[in-house]
């Protein structure tokens, strides 16, 4: 069972970890972000707080940093496949990236890229380049918010830990001891899940993901359409075609009823002959 006092003070560190460490460790976070970032970042983070707005023009001006998700779908042709996919994964690893993964079949090659996200536009380009471009799609997704989120949770994560952790040394019972470390243990769990989160987006948002299907020629002829000589001569081509079609279908019809020209011979002339002799039964005697 634990003391009134250990109680109390595992719900202030509880309350303190949702609620201020979010606030307070944001703010340690960012000032240490700012010191330990590299000086183009912290002059863009020092822009971006200094330009409230022009004034010339009086607009407001922000300049920020978002966190967008790139992806591309491409699809090319090229004379040689293989030589085209070699030269793909070339252009790729100059630009600081990677082959996530590769398969080819069939005169067919498709390979998934990840590309550094400041490398993404031109090497998108350099890889349409490879041959015909056949298709190309890019979408974009800002996940700013998702990651700002994240990161909050994760500092209030740290803080939390951090304060059932002070908390440990001032237990007193085995039972305040086991109780303390069970909270620390799931704690510690939440914050592992949304650390494993956080560097999930951090990697989705520093490399670009693209999707490259290389294909062969197509076969020789495959192309061309025979719609035959128009005007006189293709109606003509065209009026002894259905002709032909009409005769075969005639033929067909012939054909089917055929067998039966006996049946109805034989049934015609019995009605015939019926009807002949019940006449001559009927005429007056002289």
């Amino acid at each position: 069972m634990l003391s009134g006092a250990l109680a109390a003070a595992l719900l202030t560190a509880v309350l303190a970890g949702c609620g201020g460490g979010a606030s307070s460790g944001g703010r340690e976070a960012g000032d240490a972000g700012a010191a330990k970032a590299p000086a183009p970042a912290r002059e863009r983070a020092e822009g971006g707080r200094a330009a409230g707005g022009d004034p010339q023009t009086g607009r407001q001006v922000v300049i920020a940093d978002r966190a967008v998700v790139h992806s591309a779908d491409l699809r090319v042709r090229a004379a040689e496949v293989d030589s085209a996919a070699a030269e793909a994964k070339r252009l790729v690893t100059a630009a600081g990236g990677y082959v996530q993964q590769e398969s080819s079949s069939g005169g067919r090659a498709r390979l998934t890229f990840k590309i550094p996200a400041e490398r993404y536009t031109p090497t998108l380009e350099a890889l349409a380049r490879l041959g015909v471009r056949l298709s190309l799609t890019q979408e974009a997704e800002d996940v700013t918010e998702e990651v700002a989120d994240v990161d909050s949770r994760v500092r209030s994560a740290k803080a939390t830990v951090e304060s059932f952790r002070r908390l440990l040394r001032r237990a007193d019972t085995v039972g305040e001891v086991i109780e303390v470390e069970r909270e620390i243990s799931r704690r510690q769990a939440d914050l592992e899940a949304l650390q494993a989160r956080q560097h999930s987006l951090a990697h989705r948002t520093r490399y670009a993901t693209v999707a490259l299907t290389v294909v062969g020629p197509e076969p020789a002829g495959a192309d061309r359409v025979d719609d035959g000589p128009g005007g006189f001569l293709g109606g003509l081509r065209q009026g002894w075609s259905a002709l032909l079609a009409i005769g075969g279908a005639l033929a067909v019809v012939i054909g089917f009823l055929l067998p039966f020209v006996p049946v109805f011979a034989l049934a015609g002339a019995a009605v015939w002959g019926g009807r002949r002799t019940l006449r001559r039964r009927r005429r007056p005697t002289t």
